[in-house]
């Protein structure tokens, strides 16, 4: 019902009673969705402006409604009582947030129900937990008069200044507000039913040795199985590439490697695939890496509850990395495409639901998850499958990596503001070589100092023996990539050469060419992986041992 449409004819004492009416009937607490106060109330600014009612009648009268119809509503929830309240609220798990939100309005007293009054969606909300919760009524009083003050005077004199625009600007913004509740109640919800299976599978990981998502333990199987789960990412993008198969299937070694090697291996296999995918068969695959990250990490995650031991850890892995990357894939959708995921059969959908009117924010997930889901069934079955290949490892001996230490070594340096900001501006002038060779160098002194057991930034002193050490790392380090980039130059030429057209070249020499960039590639990829192995011999030996 549009409350514009039978108001138009009404004009002075009746238009007055109508919208007060309407008023204070939302105030008692009955629901009006077709006749929200702040529309009525823009409606009041209107007529006054067009002089079809007093502004003086008009502001008392509804200051009146929204008085009167709060105190009347706060006493009729005060009779239904907190009791009766939390016996409907306690089968839909309910009553530790009703608890929160009445202990806020005992805790602040008039303030809060002052700010609760003046929120969108929260206003009438406010009137009802007061009065369950037995708020006092001064306290509720006190609160309640200076804030009706501000509500009817913001919408009323908002509807006589703007006039009309602003109706539709009300109703965009409650449709909004709606949507935020929906959501905010939905993530509620979940929050509530998964908070005890959540601190349960917590624990079990605990026992089980997880030690925390910023520490872990790399052991050898975990470091060789790195560039094997590399090889079957690209493998099964290969495949579904040769057979055009409307999957995804570049995350088997994703799952393999959290699986056997832990959250953290999982995650740093994912994320290197597709930036290494990025930069050669697939262009998009760089945006991704973030949903590759996510399904490791939590793939990694299921090794700690033996998941891969019992049906329902199958199926359970299966479901969460589902919804995991349908759930991080959304918006990377939206931003890259359009909302599409790119396979043909999920995208169908997304148009179909579209046509529905369905909200795009959900046809793009349900487009997404509708190929997830069988994606990740092919691949944890697969992962799994593999790794029930591998021997029962006996307790790690690996390295221990505490990666909190690492993110808070700056800050719990002595002076650190000051010599930060040196790094700073060796960074912002890399491109002068100089200071590039510089900032290395520092990079290598923090490394030999915590070597020695020194947990601080060292000072910005022998610059010279700074940037020498600098200019050795680089040296040894584009040494070590030399090859790769020698291999990968025939293959430039090559694809030169038949851009033009004078330059057509036998099949043979363009696939030897093709094999030799991608011998490149890996070889970069290798020295990638030995990067601070080599920057260890350099620590340990000096440069000629970092080349050995």
């Amino acid at each position: 019902m549009n409350p514009i449409g039978w108001m138009q004819a009404l004009q002075g004492p009746a238009l007055i009673a109508v919208i007060c009416g309407l008023l204070f009937i939302e105030e008692v607490g009955v629901p009006l969705p077709f006749a929200p106060g702040d529309v009525m109330l823009a409606i009041g600014g209107i007529a006054i402006a067009g002089g079809r009612c007093n502004a003086g009648s008009m502001a008392i009268a509804a200051l009146v409604a929204t008085v009167g119809g709060a105190i009347i509503g706060r006493e009729l929830f005060a009779l239904l009582g907190w009791n009766r309240l939390m016996r409907i609220a306690e089968p839909l798990h309910a009553r530790k947030p009703l608890e929160r939100a009445s202990g806020l309005l005992q805790r602040r007293g008039w303030r809060a129900v002052f700010t609760a009054r003046l929120l969108p969606g929260l206003r009438v909300y406010t009137t009802q937990i007061a009065g369950v919760s037995h708020v006092a009524r001064s306290t509720f009083v006190k609160g309640l008069l200076p804030s009706s003050v501000v509500y009817v005077g913001a919408f009323m004199g908002l509807g006589a200044a703007v006039g009309r625009p602003i109706l539709a600007l009300i109703h965009d913004a409650e449709k909004q507000v709606l949507i935020g509740v929906a959501l905010a109640i939905g993530l509620l919800l979940l929050v509530i039913l998964t908070r005890a299976p959540v601190r349960r599978g917590l624990a079990s990981m605990q026992a089980a040795g997880w030690t925390g998502p910023l520490r872990f333990s790399l052991d050898s199987v975990g470091f060789t199985i790195i560039l094997a789960a590399l090889g079957l990412n690209f493998a099964g993008h290969a495949i579904v590439q040769a057979l055009g198969l409307p999957l995804f299937l570049d995350s088997i070694g994703t799952v393999l490697a959290g699986v056997i090697g832990g959250p953290w291996v999982g995650a740093s296999v994912g994320l290197i695939g597709n930036l290494v995918a990025g930069n050669t068969v697939d262009p998009i695959a760089a945006p991704y890496a973030l949903v590759s990250f996510m399904v490791g990490f939590v793939a990694g995650l299921s090794r700690y509850l033996n998941w891969q031991r019992r049906v329902s850890g199958w199926i359970s892995l299966w479901l969460v990395c589902a919804a995991v990357s349908a759930l991080v894939s959304t918006p990377l959708n939206f931003l890259i495409s359009d909302g599409r995921s790119g396979v043909a059969w999920g995208d169908a959908i997304y148009a179909a639901l579209n046509g529905l009117h369905v909200p795009r924010v959900l046809a793009a997930f349900a487009g997404e998850a509708a190929v997830d889901l069988p994606d990740k069934l092919v691949t944890v079955a697969a992962a799994l499958l593999i790794a029930r290949g591998f021997a029962e490892r006996m307790p790690s001996s690996g390295a221990e990596l505490d990666l909190r230490a690492a993110f808070t070594f700056v800050v719990r340096s002595p002076r650190w503001v000051r010599r930060l900001p040196i790094f700073a501006g060796c960074l912002a002038f890399f491109w002068l070589v100089i200071p590039y060779f510089l900032m290395v160098g520092y990079i290598i002194e923090i490394s030999r100092t915590v070597r020695m057991g020194e947990a601080q930034l060292p000072l910005w002193n022998r610059r010279l023996g700074k940037m020498a050490d600098g200019f050795k790392v680089t040296s040894a380090l584009l040494l070590w990539l030399l090859p790769g980039a020698l291999l990968s130059i025939p293959a430039g030429i090559v694809s030169g050469l038949q851009g033009d057209a004078r330059g057509a070249l036998p099949s043979g020499i363009s696939a030897a060419t093709a094999v030799m960039a991608g011998v490149g590639s890996v070889w970069a990829l290798l020295v990638l992986v030995l990067e601070p192995p080599i920057i260890a011999q350099f620590l340990a030996r000096g440069f000629i041992a970092s080349l050995n």
